[in-house]
């Protein structure tokens, strides 16, 4: 009897034990879900669009989308560009080229096309002659994509219900853009060594209408990469500026088209649908563990992409599964417990992110942007989890503070071309340029713009040798009087006028033929010619 007794025991026990190792999970499982669908249900009484119909773009009419125009034209572009016979691609006019901090070079003013590395003087196969017949070959796309300057709205009809089609879908759209806009970079730059400067302008507007049709394209990459090509815009209004014939109508039309861009509130709202999409992300692959695998390696990859001091040797979650790490109960553990952790962390996140580009629209101040962010990251903790191959969208956090830099950094390119165009307007007119950024207004400019590293107005000064002084603080947020010297202590070759290094950021004046010879002296010197 005894022995029977201690063997119902031990089996009550086991029983006991196999339940509470059951039920302490599930528990534990419901404890979390009801904390994530509660933290939900809070921002949602808060206002905060956490529905897809809140945060995509509403359609665009058929009659006004431009999509259809330029669709064939940027596959025909793309398919037809040779990254090993055309000239662009294996040598670049040199874009604002930077010889000396500062001061840039006019490279469609120079004899032979260059590269920032071509020997003194120039020994090159490729001539402009040769740029103006790969330019000619194309010359029906690029006029198909000068039409957009009329009509610059985009719907390419995404599927934003579905958190996994940008990989694949938006990267060949996207490398198509690209290279549009770089042959139109090297046919504005061919039309102004022709002396054809109504039709580079022509060129540049046409970049600026990609920037604009994009504007409402609700993916973050798509606006990193409205960022980037508004740089190389910048750049060539630039050198439209550096002609003696240009005219103050097509100068007008420019500033306008500028002045029209919007970078700021398009990052706001492809945040807010971000947020939105890794929910049903994170829904979609608690339902479809298979597809954990890629998600968690993709999100490694692009995280490590995005932070310079990431761990190389940090294996993603898919190498882990090759090695057999990653097992099925690790799987297990990401949908029951693991992930609720991640959303609300990642929700915690996108708050923060969201909260300081609504601050950069109000204050238009970066540094304090970053100060903010940056504090609150740190209050959240979200260094445990930069290296977590599990956490899905809060070890992202480091990224989505870069991309506000990016926006920072567009708008502040923005309004400092704006401004150069406004002084150039005002020399045409007067012959000089005027004492103080204020004598711009109302005529050429509303108002003096912000420069958004500081939340103050652009500096300016006119200098006595007939050219001018123009900047913006840089991302150290100090007024270092116009400096655009790399900070102490730091070296490097590259001068663009936007260098995170660099004391302020200077729009460049044009280097003296002497200043060029010289550079190319200096870089013959290095190469042993």
């Amino acid at each position: 009897m005894n022995h029977m007794n201690r063997r119902w025991k031990i089996l009550i026990l086991a029983v006991a034990v196999l339940g509470a190792a059951i039920l302490i999970p599930v528990i534990r499982h419901y404890q979390l879900r009801a904390v994530t669908e509660a933290y939900i249900a809070q921002l949602k009484a808060k206002g905060e669009p956490m529905e897809l119909a809140q945060v995509i773009p509403p359609p665009v009419p058929p009659e006004q989308n431009a999509a259809p125009l330029i669709t064939n034209a940027l596959s025909q572009i793309h398919l037809e560009s040779n990254y090993t016979n055309a000239i662009y691609f294996k040598n670049p006019p040199g874009a604002m080229n930077r010889i000396i901090p500062g001061k840039e070079m006019v490279g469609w003013h120079q004899p032979v096309i260059h590269t920032s590395n071509t020997t003194w003087p120039p020994n090159l196969t490729n001539t402009w002659d040769d740029l103006g017949a790969q330019l000619s070959e194309r010359l029906n796309n690029l006029n198909d994509f000068r039409k957009l300057i009329k009509n610059p709205k985009f719907d390419f009809n995404y599927d934003y219900s579905d958190p996994k089609m940008y990989i694949p879908v938006l990267a060949p759209h996207l490398s198509q853009i690209k290279m549009a806009f770089q042959w139109l970079d090297a046919s504005e730059y061919y039309n102004l060594h022709q002396d054809k400067t109504a039709d580079a302008c022509t060129d540049i507007r046409t970049m600026l209408a990609f920037i604009k049709g994009q504007t409402d394209e609700r993916f973050e990459i798509s606006q990193l990469i409205r960022f980037a090509i508004a740089s190389i815009s910048a750049s060539a209004t630039w050198d439209i500026l550096q002609t003696t014939n240009v005219s103050d109508e097509d100068l007008a039309q420019l500033q306008q088209d500028w002045q029209s861009l919007e970078f700021i509130a398009p990052l706001k709202k492809a945040f807010l649908f971000e947020r939105v999409s890794e929910l049903q992300l994170l829904k979609d692959l608690r339902q479809s563990p298979t597809n954990l695998d890629g998600q968690v390696a993709w999100t490694q990859f692009t995280s490590n992409m995005n932070n310079e001091h990431s761990n190389s040797d940090e294996r993603s979650f898919f190498q882990k599964a090759k090695d057999g790490i990653a097992s099925q109960w690790d799987k297990f553990q990401w949908r029951w417990f693991w992930s609720y952790t991640d959303e609300v962390r990642g929700l915690q996140m996108w708050g923060v992110v969201i909260g300081g580009t609504q601050m950069l629209e109000t204050n238009k101040s970066f540094p304090s942007v970053q100060s903010f962010v940056n504090t609150n990251f740190v209050r959240l903790d979200f260094d445990s989890v930069k290296d977590n191959p599990y956490a899905i969208i809060s070890q992202n956090a480091g990224s989505q503070l870069a991309a506000i830099r990016k926006a920072a950094n567009a708008e502040v390119a923005r309004n400092v071309v704006i401004t150069a165009i406004a002084l150039k307007r005002y020399e045409l007119r007067h012959h000089q340029f005027p004492a103080a950024l204020n004598e711009l207004t109302p005529d050429l400019l509303n108002a003096v713009p912000i420069d958004c590293m500081d939340g103050q107005p652009l500096r300016y000064r006119p200098n006595a040798d007939g050219t001018f002084l123009l900047y913006s603080v840089g991302e150290n947020g100090r007024d270092d009087g116009g400096d655009p010297s790399l900070e102490k202590g730091v070296t490097g070759s590259n001068f663009n006028w936007q260098n995170p290094k660099a004391l302020d950021w200077v729009w460049p004046q044009p280097a003296t033929a002497e200043e060029v010879q010289k550079y190319y002296e200096e870089q013959g010197k290095k190469s042993g010619s």
